[in-house]
């Protein structure tokens, strides 16, 4: 099966805009950008907060964060305040929508139909 991919808008000072491919994994227990996708936008979007988070992959490695970005985000027609470690997945995904994200939007998968209702 493909992975569930979406766009998203995040919001930075001054309301300008970021549009970001966003892969949505369930069983990704934190929100997370990749270091190059954000590094990409981070002109138009707030600056990263200090993390101390260090992230285990699924093949078992770590990887510390290099921040945490907090604002506004923008997904189909719902608004949400949130925040997204940042660190290099090595270009595996530019950004990942995890657990916590679905569960303050109280998202529903329909995974016979491949929707997601927010």
């Amino acid at each position: 099966s493909k992975p569930f991919v979406t766009q998203v808008l995040l919001y930075g000072p001054k309301g300008k805009t970021s549009c970001f491919q966003a892969n949505v994994d369930d069983g990704a227990m934190v929100n997370a950008i990749d270091t190059r996708t954000f590094n990409k936008s981070a002109s138009r979007l707030r600056k990263l907060v200090p993390s101390s988070r260090t992230l285990r992959m699924a093949n078992g490695s770590l990887v510390p964060s290099q921040g945490v970005w907090k604002g506004t985000l923008k997904w189909g027609s719902a608004t949400i305040t949130t925040s997204f470690e940042v660190f290099d997945s090595g270009g595996v995904w530019k950004m990942l929508i995890g657990k916590p994200l679905l569960e303050q939007f109280g998202a529903i998968h329909d995974y016979a139909l491949d929707q997601i209702t927010l």
